[in-house]
């Protein structure tokens, strides 16, 4: 990995190079004029006489329209880093697109290339940028946006190594396979406000395709040694395509900045093949209390014929508290299955980094139907780095009926958070609770580094 991303380093600072000296500027459109400022920057910072190394490192994954990109793939398949273009345009008065090209490889040669396409009314304000997905289950500052908004995207990922147990809340640990995966994901939605009131109606449409493979060379089986269609829908089929559209309705309103809410209810409708079609309802009631922000004090003016009294020291700090309740229920006709890898997952982080019932492995429990409840707190502790505590419980069922306040699992998680334009950007947990011993995750959200927004992976 250290030589791969030398050598994206040195492709992307070349190219960036390579347009600062071909692009005349008497006739360069803003793009140009961007890549030029950029490859001028470059050219200063990494290869005149006077090398200025931090200066070119920040260079490479911070610069605009080309940088470096990186952060963790799905778990079981390793951090990756590759090259990125992110460009922001105005359309024209009324309206602002941010275009995200982007290709990365893990260390265990999982495989992502990604193109995000964001379009935004912004009545002549500044674009709020909202391209990254954020690490979801963290304390993090919340962004409100009330205007009209379209999202384009097209992305293929392949993935070496997912963890399957079986089917349902009492799958054993001594049940795990393993299997690959690949995945094509074309479509766009459409986020529409009405008015200031904090409701918003959501569209999308998209089409998906799957295919499986099995995962040999590792110390557990692959899934098609242990498990067949019965077992884990979809198998014998190697994937499956679905059409997929999906209508629903978002409220979120700041309440004088001491509580935020943010809820939506989804109705996604996956069209499949006659045997494997089915709707998901997506409920995510979302509660976030922003904690206190100090900031020193101005420097006082200095009074006619006399001393400034000295600034008065404090301390920067920020976090929040989150509390969230989520519900996801399946509808299938009757002789329909659900294929497994379109399934959610719970314990440690679910396919999308998402981390639920921390302390369980990733990927353990998987069904059809899932409920969460969820509490955590993050905060400032110096500079850019924090402390966060997270707290849920919750189950999967297989049949919607079997959801309910039983049998709950339960998972505690504390640790460090690096942060980056307010976001806490890298996590490192340690997660304890559960009846099948702790979890260490280290994550890196996209975001830190470049990154666009991506769509669920289930």
């Amino acid at each position: 990995m250290p030589r791969i991303c030398r050598i994206l380093s040195l492709l992307v600072a070349c190219t960036a190079a390579a347009f600062a000296q071909e692009i005349p500027t008497s006739s360069e459109g803003s793009l140009q004029s961007d890549l030029r400022r950029e490859g001028e920057q470059f050219h200063d910072d990494c290869f005149s006489a006077d090398k200025k190394f931090f200066s070119c490192l920040t260079d490479l994954v911070h610069s605009t329209p080309l940088h470096l990109t990186g952060g963790s793939f799905p778990p079981g398949n390793g951090f990756g880093a590759g090259p990125e273009f992110g460009w922001e345009h105005n359309l024209n008065e009324s309206w602002r697109s941010a275009t995200n090209v982007e290709a990365m490889a893990s260390s265990n040669q999982s495989w992502m290339v990604g193109v995000n396409f964001r379009a935004i009314e912004v009545s002549n304000k500044p674009l709020v940028p909202t391209f990254h997905r954020p690490v979801k289950g963290t304390a993090q500052k919340v962004e409100l946006q009330h205007d009209p908004e379209v999202n384009l995207f097209a992305e293929a990922i392949s993935l070496n190594k997912l963890s399957y147990y079986g089917i349902g809340p009492s799958t054993s640990r001594p049940s795990l396979a393993l299997y690959g995966m690949r995945a094509i994901m074309i479509g766009g939605n459409v986020n529409y406000p009405l008015g200031n009131s904090g409701v918003a109606l959501f569209g999308e449409l998209s089409a998906r395709l799957f295919s499986l493979r099995g995962r040999e060379g590792d110390a557990s089986p692959s899934i098609e040694q242990l498990y067949s269609s019965v077992t884990a829908p979809g198998l014998a089929q190697g994937g499956g395509g679905f059409f997929q559209p999906s209508e629903g309705i978002r409220f979120d309103r700041d309440l004088s900045s001491y509580f935020i809410l943010n809820y939506s209810a989804t109705l996604q409708e996956f069209a499949g093949t006659a045997s494997n079609s089915f709707e998901r309802l997506n409920l995510d009631f979302s509660h976030t209390i922003p904690l206190y922000k100090l900031q020193k004090s101005a420097q006082p003016s200095k009074p006619a014929g006399g001393k400034a009294a000295p600034a008065e020291k404090t301390r920067n700090r920020d976090g929040s508290i989150d509390l969230e309740a989520r519900l996801v229920e399946s509808f299938v006709p009757s002789g329909n299955i659900i294929p497994f890898y379109v399934q959610p997952t719970l314990g440690g982080a679910d396919i999308n980094g998402e981390k639920m019932l921390a302390s369980y492995p990733d990927y353990r429990f998987r069904a059809p139907n899932l409920m969460l409840f969820r509490a955590d707190i993050e905060h400032s502790i110096w500079g850019p780095i924090g402390a966060m505590f997270l707290v849920d419980t919750g189950k999967v069922a297989v049949a919607r009926g079997d959801l309910g306040f039983q049998h709950l699992l339960h998972s505690y998680a504390v640790g460090l958070t690096i942060r980056a334009g307010g976001y806490p950007m890298v996590q490192l947990l340690f997660a304890w609770g559960g009846h099948e011993g702790t979890h260490t995750i280290a994550t890196i959200n996209p975001a830190l580094i470049g990154g666009g927004s991506r769509p669920s992976l289930y």
